[in-house]
């Protein structure tokens, strides 16, 4: 009887939790959506339907800093800041250990995580090349892919340093405090089942990118981010990682601005080259799953 009231209790309180944590999330994106209209009402913007549509055939350019600079206020405030004042208003002093960022990660586990991400790197380019492919053309949103394409021609250090801080550093820790910090608890104890909660979590994670084009891409590296949450009980594993695999995504195309372009000229990864990344990342993945023996994550009854 008592085991039943237990439960009833912790299914309620992980309600009230839930909801509470949609009500934050949900809201403070609104508030960043209403913060950037008027801040281009305000500075004369012209409307950014307008903007985005003409920065991709070279108009509007004057104001490319500047979107850049209110993407990276939305993404904040989509992220990030909805994730920091839900764990510190919810679990207060308990906040970051509750999301597994109040330990220093170990340099073994850094170096494991950073060597997994390169490994596997052919193979998610593989995938995301037979991705573009199994998709119709009315599916893949070649605007956007146009507008990240403008995002990533980068002149100088100066844009390459604003690149790396909206698409790398704020990317990597606003997601992963949001994925894996918050959504990927809350689905491990919703599901009971840390593989459920990682899977449904890689799945959102994808899905909230709006680009079908890179869907399974990203639904793997998703699920890989919590799996290393799950080996290592260390949340900020998978920032790091997440910085350092969107930050490359950045790097190349300024030291290579011919690979920037749009979908249509996405080249194959050579099987023969998909596989033994394949090979080489399970390598190291058994090695690293050695060094982490036992799960440190949730444990589920």
């Amino acid at each position: 009887m008592n085991s039943a009231k237990n439960n009833l209790a912790d299914r309620e309180a992980l309600k009230t939790e839930t909801v509470f944590f949609l009500f934050i999330w949900f809201g403070l994106y609104i508030v960043g959506m209403v913060f950037i209209q008027i801040f281009a009402a305000v500075s004369g913007l012209p409307d950014f339907a307008k903007i985005l549509n003409g920065i991709t055939k070279g108009a509007y350019l004057e104001y490319l800093d500047t979107l850049k600079v209110l993407q990276l206020v939305l993404h904040l405030f989509q992220y990030l800041i909805p994730a920091l004042i839900f764990i510190f208003l919810y679990h207060k002093k308990a906040a970051l250990k509750t999301v597994y960022a109040d330990q220093k990660p170990s340099v073994k586990n850094i170096v494991g995580s950073i060597l997994l991400i390169l490994s596997i790197y052919p193979l998610i380019s593989f995938v995301y090349y037979w991705n573009t492919q199994l998709l119709p053309d009315g599916a893949i949103s070649q605007q956007k892919l146009d507008i990240q394409k403008v995002f990533l021609e980068m002149n100088s250090p100066k844009d390459l340093i604003l690149n790396l801080l909206l698409l790398g550093l704020a990317a990597g820790i606003g997601e992963e405090f949001l994925f894996r910090g918050i959504i990927q608890r809350l689905l491990t104890l919703w599901t009971k089942n840390i593989h459920f909660g990682a899977i449904l979590t890689g799945l959102i994670f994808s899905l909230m990118h709006f680009q079908l084009e890179g869907f399974f891409p990203r639904f793997i590296l998703g699920v890989l981010f919590c799996y290393l949450l799950i080996f290592t009980g260390n949340l900020w594993i998978t920032v790091l990682v997440h910085v350092f695999f969107n930050s490359i995504q950045v790097i190349i195309p300024y030291f290579y601005p011919n690979l920037v372009g749009n979908i249509s000229k996405v080249q194959a990864i050579a099987p023969i080259v998909a596989i033994t990344s394949g090979f080489v990342f399970l390598l190291f993945l058994a090695i690293f799953r050695k060094i982490n023996k036992d799960y440190k994550y949730i444990k589920i009854n």
